[in-house]
């Protein structure tokens, strides 16, 4: 009796030890496919947030893109998260959406981070992230929160054109001013442009000016930039053949006298001939005698002159550094002590003689 018991118990417990290995095995066979199953899709983010620092109150944006891999079967679910890389609390951390928030094939989506007043000015880590039955992808970018004073700046739209003039005539160019963390001009005022230095510095320096200075009408307000035309005018002689006499415009008195003589010539009477030959000398007296008043007012003999009492501008490269101020005194931002602003440059080459 105690040798069937024995028995028994033996083969209960072979009967269950089999029971568990088929168990595992049978776990491992639906387990092992899925721990060994990738993503069928791949997410990929730009290479930074745009842009990637912004005030309390502003925004962010990323574009996400997603591409389906062989045996995709879809859909991608895709979201975001804001995590602060410092570790305090607060109920006003930016917010993240992604929209379309799923994607069943290959395209793209737009991620928009958004802060507020009283978001902590730190840094923040924007994890986004796409799943299907496949598994789930994860890309990163960092944002910074911080205040910023809204400002512009000035770059050069257009080189001067030509490059190269000789002294005495002129150039353009065109010139951008652009809004940066929500600029915009003071209700009512505008920005002036001005070059603030012109190197090398000579006696006879070129002259620029702006076409939106005159008309005051350099206003921006919103994210739109706004052009003017730079014109930069040179000094050097006028030319000789710009120089003429008016004495020819006294020479039509005259033609009234040929007119008399002709009639008198044609006249067969002679008492007409003689009252026609007296009223040409009186035309021809009058023309004598106003004559000189025509033409004294600019000399026959054509001097070389300048256009600037000082002389010409010599000949060089010559650079012109460009800066705005508005009507509440905030100047462009690019412009310091270390980068100078924007800047043209302008050949003049001497006259000819």
């Amino acid at each position: 009796m105690l040798r069937f018991e024995g028995f028994t118990s033996k083969w209960m417990l072979r009967r269950r030890r089999a029971g568990m290995v088929l168990l595992c095995v049978c776990a491992a066979l639906v387990l092992l496919p899925a721990a060994l199953a990738q993503p069928d899709f791949t997410l990929t983010a730009p290479g930074s947030m745009s842009p990637d620092a912004t005030a309390p109150g502003g925004t962010s944006s990323a574009n996400l893109t997603m591409v389906a891999g062989s045996g995709f079967v879809g859909p991608v679910t895709l979201g975001c998260t804001v995590t602060p890389t410092v570790a305090i609390t607060s109920s006003y951390f930016p917010t993240c959406v992604v929209s379309p928030a799923t994607l069943t094939a290959s395209g793209g989506a737009s991620a928009t981070v958004t802060t507020y007043l009283q978001t902590p000015q730190i840094s923040y880590t924007i994890a986004f992230t796409g799943t299907d039955t496949s598994g789930t992808q994860t890309s990163q970018l960092n944002l910074t929160v911080l205040s910023v004073s809204p400002q512009f700046t000035i770059t050069v739209q257009r080189a001067a054109a030509p490059s190269s003039v000789v002294a005495g005539t002129g150039a353009t160019a065109v010139v951008n001013v652009n809004p940066l963390d929500g600029y915009s001009t003071p209700t009512g005022g505008y920005i002036t442009l001005y070059c603030a230095s012109i190197t090398p510095l000579v006696t006879v320096a070129p002259v620029c000016s702006f076409s939106t200075n005159p008309s005051k009408s350099l206003q921006i307000n919103g994210n739109t930039t706004v052009p003017s035309t730079l014109t930069i005018s040179t000094f050097g002689p006028i030319s000789c053949a710009a120089v003429y006499s008016r004495s020819f415009y006294a020479f039509w008195l005259s033609i009234p006298m040929i007119g008399l003589v002709g009639l008198g010539a044609t006249a067969r009477d002679k008492k007409r001939r003689k009252v026609w030959g007296v009223m040409a000398l009186f035309v021809l007296g009058g023309a004598l005698l106003l004559l000189p008043a025509c033409g004294n007012t600019i000399n026959n003999t054509c001097t070389s002159s300048t256009t600037a009492p000082n002389g010409t501008t010599p000949a060089n490269t010559y650079t012109l550094t460009i800066i705005g101020v508005d009507s509440n005194g905030v100047v462009s931002s690019n412009s310091s002590s270390t980068s100078g602003g924007a800047s043209v440059s302008l050949g003049v080459t001497a006259p000819p003689k």
